[in-house]
């Protein structure tokens, strides 16, 4: 393709007026300015074939081009990145490349073997290299800010406390939380609201590890514990023994095809009238994951619309009591996560090198924007297990 080419399509998919000014350059020299003023920031697109792969695919395109060098980002990368997602051109996808990217999706099943293997390739990359730029209390997701200028320690602490509160977490509970990530829910389950016990379920080894160590150091080992285990293998003899149960940021990796029997379990787990809160990354509308968080960063991930997260969990025996959307609150709980790696790049040089070190503020500042600006949300889903009657009419005492 000719450079004379790509710069006919550029000015066709993006508007020549946008808010932010910044540039892409051609691999022939050629510089097309997009709004006025000076440039915040360039991407130079080395060569013909990367552009081409961006159009072809251009989530994976961009991704791959700018990890491998291919691509080159003068000026801030999430400054880029805000602008392409602003005026993204997937809309303008063909039908064709759209069935390519849902046959990535599709080609993929979230077995229990595959599972497990999913989330140890993202999760086992050592716990000293989370420790560097997630919270004291290793919460790897969505936090809740009060405030402006709150925080990423404080707004984990938020999520946790208002996601117990709002399932009634009450002395004397048996709390169950199915991907429990390093523990913070379940040592807070049994400090600060009194659960009897405290179980939490992960996949990966050095959550495990950590987690249980998190537990002794805080002398909660008698009332909590966690578990190398997935769902779909605790014991029978535990089905009916849990008050409550929590899950947030694990529902992502069961599969689309395994969510029936995710609510299934879980209905078995809880006692009658028990509460069941899930937190979870989702859509409005079913539609294809992205490509390059598929590949490199969450293999197995498929993010359920909001109908099927109503109508599976209503099979199994699931009455919906609340929904509440946390987007913007991921918005801000990426941007800090974005902000402590960069910050700390060169801690986190011993653990991963350049090439990777892209790939994963790629995926950090790319996530940012597209709770920014796409169709991308945080769900927090309250069921009961059966329609309870004795719910409180109004839920202004959830908020902090």
């Amino acid at each position: 393709m000719t450079p004379q080419h790509a710069a006919k399509i550029l000015r066709n998919l993006f508007p020549e007026n946008t808010e932010t000014t910044g540039s892409i350059t051609l691999w022939n020299g050629d510089q097309l300015v997009f709004g006025k003023g000076r440039p915040k920031f360039d991407i130079l697109i080395k060569d013909d074939a990367t552009f081409e792969k961006i159009l072809s695919r251009p989530s994976l395109g961009f991704g791959e081009g700018y990890v491998d060098g291919a691509i080159e980002i003068t000026g801030h990368l999430g400054d880029a990145l805000e602008w392409l997602y602003r005026y993204d051109a997937d809309d303008k996808l063909t039908p064709i490349q759209k069935a390519r990217i849902c046959w990535l999706q599709l080609k993929k099943k979230a077995t229990l073997s595959q599972s497990k293997a999913d989330v140890q390739f993202h999760y086992d990359k050592g716990n000293d290299f989370y420790k560097i730029w997630l919270d004291k209390g290793m919460n790897y997701s969505c936090a809740f800010f009060t405030r402006e200028d709150e925080g990423l320690e404080e707004a984990q602490i938020n999520k946790i406390h208002r996601s117990l509160k709002k399932m009634r977490l009450q002395p004397g509970h048996r709390f169950l939380d199915i991907g429990c990530g390093w523990g913070s829910p379940l040592i807070e389950a049994v400090k600060t609201f009194g659960a009897r016990q405290a179980v939490g379920l992960t996949l990966s080894k050095n959550q495990y590890v950590l987690g249980n160590q998190r537990i002794q150091e805080a002398g909660l080992a008698d009332k909590a514990e966690i578990r190398l285990q997935d769902y779909r293998e605790i014991p029978k003899r535990e089905f009916g023994n849990f008050d409550r149960i929590l899950s947030i940021g694990m529902f992502e990796h069961v599969g689309q095809e395994n969510m029936e029997m995710f609510f299934k379990t879980a209905a078995g787990l809880l006692k009658d009238k028990g509460i069941f809160l899930l937190h979870t990354i989702g859509r409005t509308r079913k539609l294809a994951m992205d490509p390059w968080i598929l590949k490199y960063i969450f293999p197995g991930t498929y993010l359920p619309s909001l109908g099927e997260l109503a109508n599976k969990a209503q099979k199994k025996g699931f009455d919906l009591v609340d929904v509440e959307n946390l987007r913007q609150h991921y918005d801000r709980t990426l941007g800090h996560w974005a902000a402590r790696f960069e910050k700390n790049i060169d801690r986190i040089g011993k653990y991963m090198d350049g090439r990777e070190q892209r790939m994963w503020l790629f995926y950090l500042y790319g996530c940012q924007m597209g709770f920014r600006y796409n169709p991308m949300y945080v769900f927090q889903m309250l069921y009961s297990k059966g329609r309870r009657h004795d719910w409180p009419l109004v839920r202004e005492d959830l908020y902090l």
